[in-house]
C-alpha cells in the first residue's frame, strides 16, 4: 500500500497475520531505531509508550496498577452515578438532545479525570486540549495546545507530591504514582511524566466516547439487534464486545517495521519492511467470524483485537468496557424507546483525528 507521505507497506489484513504483527518481536514501532541499526548508525530514541521493549514495559508498569482489573471494578459505582446524573439531565432537557454532547463525552472525561487525578470541573478544557493534539495531519500536534496542557499539568504535581519515603496508596490516582516514581524512585524524566500522563489521558477521552456514539447508532441501524438487547438486557455485555468488533475506533495501529526477514500469510518480508495492519478486516476475517460483516449481539466467541493483542493490549480495556456496559444497559433501562431524532443518514463524521466519530447524535425517546 501507498501511505500518505509516499513510502510503501505492507497491509496485513487476517486476523491470524494481525495478530502476529501485534506480538512478534520481529515487528516494531521503532522505526528510526530499526532503520539507523540497518544502516550501520547508532540512535538512541527517548522512551516512550509507544515504542516496543523494555522502554515500552518500563512506562507502562508505572501506570498499570491504577488500570488494575479491581482498581476498575472499584470504580463501577461512581461510573453508573455519573451515568444517571447525565441522563437525568438529558430527560431534563427534554428530547431531542445530542446523545454526544450529554453522554458520550462527559461520561469518559469523568471516569478519566478520576483516574488521573484530575478536576472533574477541568473537563471541558482538557477535552479541547486533546482535541487539538490528536489531530493528524501533514504536521505535528498543535504546539500550543501540547504546551498548555501540559503546563496544565505540571501545575497539579506539587500537590500530588507526598511526603519523603512514603508509597501511593493501593486506589492513589495515576498522577500521584508518576510523581512518587519522579521524585523518589527517579523511574521516569519529567518530559515522560508529562509524555505519559497525556497519553492516558488522550487514549481515556477519545475512544471511548466515539465507541459509544458509534455504537449506539450502529443498534439503531440493525434495529433487529436492538430489540434483542430490549427483550434481553442480559446480551449487553456480549453486545459491547460484538460493537467495538463490528466498528473498531482505530482501525489502522501505529506504523511497524521488520527487524528481520519474516515470512507472513504467505508473503516474505524483508527486515526494513514498513507494515501496516488493519484491525476492521482482522476483526471481520471469515475464518475466525461466521458472517463477520453482520452485526449479532449474541455472537460467542469473540475474539476481536479492537483494543489490541500483547504487549500493546490497550491499557484501558477493562474501562473502556465498564463504561460502555453501563451506557448501554442504563439506556436500556432508563430510556427504551431510545431511537433517533434525525435521518440517520444526515449525520456527520469528524475526521482528521486518530478516531472518526460522530460529531452530533440527536436522539429522542
Amino acid at each position: 500500500m501507498l501511505l500518505a507521505d509516499g513510502q510503501h507497506a505492507w497491509l496485513v489484513t487476517r486476523h491470524e497475520d494481525v495478530r502476529t504483527v501485534l506480538h512478534d518481536r520481529r515487528f516494531t514501532r521503532d522505526v528510526t531505531g530499526v532503520r539507523a541499526r540497518l544502516a550501520g548508525t547508532a540512535v538512541s530514541p527517548a522512551r516512550s509508550v509507544n515504542l516496543d521493549g523494555r522502554p515500552h514495559t518500563e512506562l507502562r508498569a508505572l501506570v498499570a496498577k491504577s488500570f488494575s482489573l479491581r482498581r476498575i471494578e472499584a470504580m463501577a459505582p461512581a461510573v453508573q452515578a455519573w451515568t444517571d446524573d447525565l441522563i437525568d439531565a438529558m430527560e431534563e432537557a427534554g428530547p431531542p438532545v445530542d446523545l454526544v454532547a450529554h453522554l458520550a463525552d462527559p461520561l469518559p472525561a469523568l471516569a478519566i479525570c478520576e483516574l488521573l487525578g484530575f478536576p472533574a470541573a477541568d473537563r471541558d478544557a482538557l477535552s479541547g486540549w486533546c482535541d487539538h493534539i490528536t489531530a493528524v495531519g501533514a504536521g505535528p500536534p498543535d504546539p500550543d495546545a501540547w504546551r498548555e496542557l501540559t503546563a496544565y499539568i505540571a501545575g497539579l504535581l506539587p500537590a500530588r507530591r507526598g511526603r519523603p519515603g512514603e508509597s501511593p496508596a493501593p486506589d492513589a490516582d495515576v498522577l500521584t504514582r508518576l510523581v512518587h516514581a519522579y521524585d523518589t524512585d527517579r523511574a521516569l524524566s519529567m518530559e515522560e511524566l508529562l509524555s505519559l500522563t497525556v497519553v492516558v489521558l488522550a487514549g481515556g477521552l477519545e475512544t471511548t466516547r466515539t465507541a459509544i456514539s458509534a455504537g449506539l447508532l450502529r443498534l439503531f441501524r440493525h434495529p433487529d439487534e436492538w430489540q434483542k438487547l430490549r427483550a434481553r438486557p442480559d446480551l449487553v455485555g456480549s453486545a459491547v464486545e460484538e460493537l467495538v468488533r463490528y466498528q473498531p475506533v482505530i482501525d489502522v495501529n501505529r506504523l511497524q517495521i521488520a527487524t528481520e526477514a519474516v515470512r507472513l500469510g504467505g508473503q516474505e518480508i524483508a527486515a526494513g519492511d514498513l507494515v501496516q495492519i488493519s484491525i476492521n478486516a482482522a476483526n471481520r476475517d471469515a475464518t475466525v467470524f461466521p458472517d463477520g460483516d453482520r452485526l449479532d449481539v449474541t455472537r460467542e466467541p469473540n475474539p476481536h483485537l479492537a483494543f489490541g493483542f500483547g504487549a500493546h493490549h490497550c491499557l484501558g480495556a477493562a474501562l473502556a468496557r465498564l463504561e460502555l456496559r453501563t451506557v448501554f444497559a442504563t439506556l436500556l433501562r432508563r430510556l427504551p424507546g431510545l431511537r433517533p431524532a434525525v435521518p440517520m443518514d444526515s449525520l456527520s463524521w469528524r475526521g482528521g483525528h486518530v478516531t472518526i466519530r460522530l460529531e452530533t447524535l440527536p436522539v429522542a425517546w
